[in-house]
């Protein structure tokens, strides 16, 4: 007798938790679902506008290098370069990076085949003598994936 008391007691608490559950969903399931959908919905949205289904974008720079002339140690040079999207496929860049002393800056939205667009760049002279060399590498959905350009500045005293 004590086993099927147990048995029953299982089973009605089981019972009593999984409506408690059921009822606790049930009032919040439309208003989640209604935000997944907006959510679902802003992504497609999103992805609809970005045209890179078998399609790689191709980076040209305006130049093939870039020639900053003089700044005096310890100067921000602050500069703008520009590229354009000469590829078949919308442009989305991944992430641009130079050296510790670069910090860059650049559009996060699709880049539309012939379109043009920007790369900030601002080079901190601080601790630096001389003539000066700066790479900057872009990961993108080009082919190959990498790309890259320079800059060229002296830093004096």
């Amino acid at each position: 007798m004590k086993i099927q008391n147990l048995k029953r007691y299982l089973w009605n608490a089981f019972i009593g938790a999984s409506i408690v559950l059921f009822s606790m969903n049930c009032g919040s399931s439309k208003k989640s679902r209604v935000i997944k959908e907006e959510e679902q919905n802003k992504s497609n949205d999103h992805e609809a506008h970005v045209d890179t289904a078998g399609k790689f974008a191709r980076i040209v720079f305006d130049s093939s290098s870039y020639h900053f002339g003089v700044v005096k140690q310890g100067q921000l040079l602050n500069r703008e370069i520009y590229f354009t999207n000469q590829g078949p496929g919308d442009l989305v860049i991944d992430v641009i990076t130079a050296c510790e002393c670069t910090t860059l800056d650049w559009s996060r939205l699709p880049i539309k085949p012939g379109s043009k667009s920007w790369i900030k760049i601002i080079y901190n002279s601080k601790d630096k003598e001389g003539p000066q060399i700066v790479d900057i590498d872009i990961t993108a959905n080009t082919n190959p994936s990498s790309t890259f350009t320079k800059f060229y500045l002296s830093v004096e005293k």
